[in-house]
């Protein structure tokens, strides 16, 4: 749910700064939606996914459940490191 919701402001949020720069919105939506989801998917299978069963057979829910969502901060910090590195260099052509 969480990551659901941080995607759909993701791209509102690159979408939004393409418009402005002029640059072509959509295509920049949907690369904004890919640097959120694949660093996301990849860090759920490769990091939390095992310290996640570790943590359950501990029986620590608090940090099982951060675990669990820190998938969404890698992805909304790497689309934030996207933004940063191409989308706000782009120039409006004027």
């Amino acid at each position: 749910m969480l990551g659901g919701v941080v995607a759909v402001l993701i791209v509102l949020w690159f979408y939004r700064s393409a418009e402005s720069r002029r640059a072509p919105a959509f295509q920049w939506a949907v690369a904004g939606l890919i640097a959120f989801y694949v660093p996301n998917f990849i860090w759920s299978l490769w990091v939390a996914k095992p310290m996640l069963m570790t943590l359950h057979a501990q029986s620590a829910p608090l940090k099982a459940s951060l675990v669990g969502h820190s998938s969404v901060l890698v992805g909304a910090l790497c689309a934030g490191l996207v933004w940063y590195g191409l989308l706000r260099k782009v120039k409006s052509p004027q």
